[in-house]
């Protein structure tokens, strides 16, 4: 009897207030899903800003991989969905220029209208 080795595809989501692990695989092509971890989210504030906390999201993606490797299921590939808005900035060598802030931050408030001066929302 030949052994097939079954592959596993990692999506880890992580949305505004939890993050998930979910595996997929092929069984006889059929796709099945396995959600592996969970965690919670949710901006801090920092400096007086509402931010991300970039570290321990890092982390939670790490425990998310420690559950596959203890459930006997490494993926061969995967795949991170974050926050469609955010966004991260980095220097030449690929470090974290300052705080992640959060577009739910007051820094956004009033830009609709700044945007509607020159774009209808109809057009946008």
């Amino acid at each position: 009897m030949v052994t097939v080795m079954q592959n596993y595809y990692l999506a880890v989501d992580i949305g505004a207030s939890g993050g998930r692990h979910i595996l997929g695989s092929l069984d006889n092509g059929k796709l099945q899903l396995e959600e592996i971890y969970r965690f919670e989210n949710g901006l801090i504030e920092k400096d007086g800003y509402l931010c991300w906390d970039l570290d321990r999201l890092f982390q939670e993606i790490l425990n998310g991989l420690k559950k596959c490797k203890t459930a006997g299921k490494i993926p061969v590939s995967m795949g991170v969905d974050t926050w469609g808005v955010d966004f991260v900035l980095l220097d030449s060598e690929d470090k974290v220029l300052g705080p992640t802030v959060g577009y739910r931050d007051k820094r956004t408030a009033g830009m609709d209208e700044e945007v509607y001066k020159v774009m209808k929302a109809e057009q946008l």
